[in-house]
């Protein structure tokens, strides 16, 4: 039994928790400057996020698990830091997801079915650098040629190279089987 209690206070002593004082995300791995108990302080410790996910918790609140390589206190890395107290988007459904910011955006992936994203001021697609879908409070921009193999219903008139289609007129009109000319 005791061979047991002491491989688990060697275990227990490898993770530290701590409060995220400074964060460094400009270089190509993210650093933090974490207090740990004792008063222990540690700069420049790197953050392993899980590969394609990165993220820069807000600070006030802050906190971290920080490990110690080999129960070497001179080569540790910190989990991605966690601040419970801002934003925690909670109240999901066993299965369901949700990417969110410190603002309140989102993207929820919903119920299997619903992929759901909410933005604060705009939603912006993008294909080699250049924007192809704007979204914003006041519209929608699409760059390129929109195909649609469906009808499209408008609720309200549509423009096309500054000529409305409900408001549009004929010159020329003839009677019978004559064409008119182009729509001004």
């Amino acid at each position: 039994m005791s061979d047991l209690m002491d491989l688990h206070y060697s275990l227990r002593g490898q993770t530290l928790r701590g409060v995220v004082q400074d964060m460094d995300d400009s270089g190509p791995s993210q650093t933090v400057t974490v207090q740990l108990h004792y008063g222990q302080s540690r700069s420049k410790v790197p953050v392993h996020h899980p590969f394609g996910f990165s993220s820069s918790a807000p600070l006030d609140g802050a906190v971290t698990h920080v490990l110690q390589n080999g129960a070497d206190p001179s080569d540790l890395f910190a989990l991605p830091p966690a601040n419970p107290a801002a934003c925690r988007m909670g109240g999901l459904k066993e299965g369901e997801s949700i990417l969110y910011d410190a603002a309140g955006q989102k993207v929820y992936l919903q119920d299997g079915r619903i992929v759901r994203i909410d933005a604060l001021e705009e939603m912006r697609v993008s294909i080699a650098g250049q924007p192809v879908l704007d979204v914003t409070k006041d519209g929608v921009t699409i760059t390129g040629t929109l195909v649609v193999s469906e009808t499209i219903v408008a609720q309200k008139d549509i423009t096309g190279a500054g000529i409305s289609l409900s408001q549009h007129t004929h010159p020329d009109v003839k009677a019978g089987t004559d064409s008119t000319g182009k729509p001004e």
